[in-house]
């Protein structure tokens, strides 16, 4: 990645996100409706969209400074034409197509509707505007889903309702209409229709908020709607900063204002990464063959064709192992599309491709020499956006397929048939195909016009009409019944249609750079997964599956979760696909390998109890400043306001509050201090949340199965990402993973000279010695502590390094003190000799492992993530101690206290065990300070060995 590419905003925001902690504390950013609740990048994208407003709004000055250092760090400054007055007062957001930009926007609205009405920002007109009806009609449809389970209504206008003299409650208000639709004066005038609209009349004096949704944009006329949009959110009243917002949501970024105000990147490449979207496969053959029909390559051309219906039953065939397996598996039923450049013409590629497949109906021919070349082909395919290559059973799957399993599984057919056509009565974009000797057809035509095709072409084909249908399949493609296995067509993504059937696509004359932005949205389009009702990520990715499930499945859904692309120009294609990666912030790092050292590993479970929180400290300053914000409301105004999900909305709380405010005598609320630390309008709700949060109490022990995750997150990212160290950083933590652990030198060195090995094989032992150990770019990628949860660790050195890998332990307190377990272990004596052991990083919030306390700080229940957790087993009687330890713990003495006393409440003095076998459990704050507290006398430790012989 080029420092020209960098997303100025995005690292913007990510510097100041933390400071608007309370405003995302005091708002619900998850829910939906009934059935979708938001994802965690969801949720990430609106905060960075509420951060980018916030920042713009509250100091506009220094968010343009900000930009004018980014520029000259990268490079920029000197750039013409860049005016940062011109957009500055823009959030762009990179979510591929299915990651649901729609939901965020719609909540985006909710959410700014609420901060309009506490002035938290300025109050004017929201506007989202649209590519085309299609999409227009999906957002009205989401939107009324949204108020069906929502307290406040958005309330949905046509932008040709909007009256710039009447905008009396428009809060609660969005306008809709389509960007495409946006004009001039003088060409509104030459409308026939009557849907174009002067762009100037809805110009307001202050602007206004608005929301894009780019989901097609492309065409000749698309920079000057864009200077039309501009002007909408400057507004008429001239100042030196633009009035409004605008938020544009796109799954394709190609200009620098794009890159440039791009707050939020979920682009195809993270989208895939984080297993929402199905891999990607180029595949080495290509279509060239239906680029001319003037040359004979008609063997070719069914190569071609036969190699994709291998696949698609190789991948139909998997998913009957998978389903065989799995129970309430909710795959999709797989299709194959093929896109074409032109449909009707004489020379058309989509014709010589429907001809191909006539004749694969028609003639039996041994396919078996294609099946093992194409297995073989597929063993060096790239597959984009994961490290790991074509699954060993996938591609055997595919060798063993005849023509027999071919006919079965696409034509419906047993045996060589004709094609016929079926008619769809009052439909002129549709035609169904299907085997004369089968029930139900296999193919669908869906172009612009039909025409053509019906009044010669089939007819010179030979190809006799069938019975006619009383409705077409292209709207019920997507249903489970349906019996399409491949559709033909010009460009049937572009109306906003998608589908997770998707896993075969041929771009026929389609994939030169100019339809960079066409083909990434057909992929995008094509790579949504849904392995179980409702959840959306790849089989392995999801949390449906236990661990142990997941390491049996290997790769063995790696058909069904991979959309294959086969195109006439495959470079042409590759390179686009190598364009993004090109940009790519972030690849996987793989190949760590799960150390079964001890099991089972045990882990505390919780359970909410039935107590709560009984007493809300507040300060002077802030409960006269709420009292004076509940007396300014009307009462039933207020609740529905708050933000508050529960039935009553919160009336309970505001009854504690005001019987305060009466002066009477409360037990629920303590006036402490006067030190400012709460909003008024965020008080009722984080009250109330604080009196009806369930505290939580130990429940049991249980084994740790998914409880550590961290590993399967690794990502190497950074400016200097290259293809190069991708692989290099792969394959020594790959070579790492499998290395045998082996006797230290320093062990061999004392074993030497006690007399217990002679110099022979001292020597031999030290040259045997594999690799433990290798630095790759100012990170230390170590197998040397063979007893931790996963193998290799990945440890930063303190070097400057353009490459970042998240997760890695970095905290200078947390290398200290593996340096000090590494030396420990090499004692003889030490403590491990007893026990079979086990120990683990835990990655805040990421790992399951935590210990619930409540913060008398904030008030609240919160989970304490130790950075490291103990497992030991006593060889003899088989008891466990468990033991939490805190490099870091005592930085904050007071938050330190707090943690120690939820630890205290939940195992301290309890008889602990699982299946008979006793727990203890121990937590210190490894600290080599001699003044510590009193109060953390015997959970403090200075020395590795304290931590192991105090039982």
């Amino acid at each position: 990645m080029t420092k020209k590419q960098s997303l100025i905003l995005k690292d913007i925001t990510d510097k100041k996100i933390h400071s608007f902690g309370d405003l995302f504390e005091s708002l619900d950013l998850v829910s939906f409706n009934g059935a979708i609740s938001l994802q965690e990048y969801q949720v990430a994208a609106l905060q960075k969209a509420l951060c980018s407003l916030k920042l713009y709004r509250d100091d506009t000055k220094e968010l343009c400074y900000e930009y004018k250092q980014a520029f000259k760090y990268n490079g920029l400054d000197s750039k013409k034409g860049l005016d940062i007055k011109e957009f500055c007062n823009m959030a762009s957001f990179w979510m591929a197509t299915g990651s649901g930009k729609s939901i965020v926007m719609i909540k985006l609205i909710s959410l700014m509707q609420k901060l309009m009405k506490n002035g938290e920002i300025e109050s004017k007109p929201i506007m989202l505007l649209v590519p085309n009806d299609k999409i227009l009609h999906q957002f009205k449809t989401h939107i009324q889903s949204f108020n069906a389970y929502q307290p406040i209504q958005i309330t949905c206008k046509e932008i040709k309702a909007y009256d710039n003299q009447s905008l009396l409650g428009f809060e609660n208000v969005v306008f809709l209409g389509r960007s495409d639709l946006l004009d001039i004066k003088e060409n509104v005038g030459k409308d026939s229709k009557a849907k174009r609209l002067n762009y100037d009349d809805l110009m307001r004096e202050k602007g206004w908020y608005i929301l894009l949704d780019e989901a097609h944009k492309g065409d000749s006329k698309d920079s000057i709607r864009k200077s039309y949009i501009r002007d909408l959110a400057k507004g008429r009243e001239r100042q030196e900063y633009p009035h409004g917002f605008i938020f544009n949501f796109s799954a394709t970024f190609d200009n620098d204002i794009e890159l440039f105000t791009c707050a939020f990147n979920y682009n195809l490449e993270k989208f895939n990464n984080d297993g929402y979207g199905k891999n990607i496969v180029v595949l080495d053959s290509n279509l060239k063959a239906f680029k001319d029909s003037k040359v004979d390559s008609s063997d070719e051309k069914l190569e071609r064709i036969l190699e994709s219906f291998i696949l698609f039953v190789g991948i139909k065939q998997e998913l009957e192992s998978l389903k065989a397996r799995f129970e309430n598996l909710h795959y999709h039923n797989p299709l194959i599309i093929a896109v074409a450049d032109k449909v009707n013409t004489k020379d058309a590629g989509i014709k010589l491709y429907f001809e191909a497949i006539m004749k694969i109906l028609q003639d039996s021919k041994d396919i078996g020499e294609i099946a093992k070349n194409l297995a073989k082909k597929l063993e060096s395919s790239n597959i984009y956006f994961a490290e790991k290559e074509m699954n060993k059973d996938f591609l055997e799957r595919l060798a063993k397929v005849d023509s027999r399993d071919l006919r079965e599984q696409i034509f419906y057919a047993k045996e060589t048939s004709s094609l016929e056509c079926c008619k769809i009565k009052g439909n002129n974009k549709e035609l169904a195909f299907k085997s004369k000797n089968a029930t139900k057809p296999f193919l669908l035509l869906n172009i612009g016009s039909i025409k053509e095709w019906e009044k010669s072409y089939l007819d010179g084909l030979g190809i006799e009409s069938g019975e006619d249908m009383a409705k077409g399949y292209f709207e019920e493609l997507n249903h489970k019944e349906s019996p399409i296995q491949i559709m033909m067509g010009s460009k049937v993504f572009s109306e906003g249609w998608d589908s997770n059937r998707v896993n075969f696509i041929n771009f026929i004359n389609i994939g030169s750079k100019k339809a960079k932005k066409y083909v990434l949205q057909t992929i995008g389009r094509g790579v949504r997964i849904e392995p179980f009702k409702d959840v959306r990520k790849r089989l392995k990715a999801s949390n449906k599956l236990e661990y142990n499930k997941k390491d049996s499945l290997g790769d063995g859904s790696l058909g069904i979760e991979s959309v294959f692309i086969m195109a006439t120009e495959n470079e042409a294609i590759q390179g686009i696909l190598e364009g993004l990666e090109g940009f790519r912030f972030q690849s996987k790092l793989t190949g760590f390998k799960r150390n079964k050292t001890l099991e089972p590993l045990l882990v505390p479970s919780y359970k909410d109890s039935h107590k709560r929180s009984e007493t809300f400290v507040i300060s002077h300053y802030d409960f006269e400043r709420l009292s004076k914000y509940i007396e300014s409301y009307d009462e039933d105004i207020l609740l529905v306001s708050s933000g508050i999900n529960r039935a009553d909305l919160g009336f309970s709380t505001l009854q504690k509050i005001q019987q305060k405010m009466s002066d009477e005598a409360s037990v629920s609320l303590e006036i402490k201090g006067n030190m400012p630390k709460i909003k008024a309008q965020n008080a009722l709700y984080r009250m109330d949340r604080f009196f009806h949060a369930p505290l939580q109490e130990l429940e049991k022990f249980v084994p740790c199965e998914n409880s550590i995750t961290h590993f399967d997150g690794f990502m190497l990212s950074g400016d200097g990402l290259s293809e190069t160290i991708i692989k290099e950083i792969n394959k020594a933590v790959k070579e790492l993973a499998q290395s045998k652990q082996t006797k230290s030198i320093d062990t061999l060195k004392k074993e030497f000279e006690k007399g217990k090995i002679t110099l022979d094989e001292y020597t031999e032992q030290i040259q045997a010695k594999p690799t433990q150990r290798v630095e790759k770019y100012s990170y230390v990628i170590t197998a040397e502590l063979a007893k931790h949860y996963y193998s290799p660790m990945v440890v930063e050195s303190y070097k400057d390094s353009t490459i970042h890998i998240n997760y890695a332990i970095s905290e200078r307190s947390e290398i200290e003190f593996l340096e000090d377990l590494q030396k420990y272990l090499q004692d003889s004596k030490n403590a491990f000799k007893d026990y079979e052991w086990c120990f683990s990083k835990i990655v805040e919030k990421l790992d399951s492992i935590f210990i619930p306390y409540f913060d008398t700080q904030s008030q609240e229940q919160r989970k304490f993530y130790p950075d490291f957790i103990f497992w030991l087993k006593h060889k003899e009687s088989g008891n466990y101690k468990i033991i939490f330890v805190d490099p870091k713990g005592l930085s904050f003495e007071a938050n330190a206290r707090d943690k120690l006393r939820g630890f205290k409440e939940l195992f301290c003095n309890k008889k602990l065990d699982f299946q008979g076998l006793g727990i203890e459990v121990a937590l210190y704050y490894y600290n080599k300070d001699s003044n510590v507290p009193k109060d953390f006398e015997g959970h403090i430790a200075s020395q590795i060995c304290e931590l192991f012989v105090r039982y």
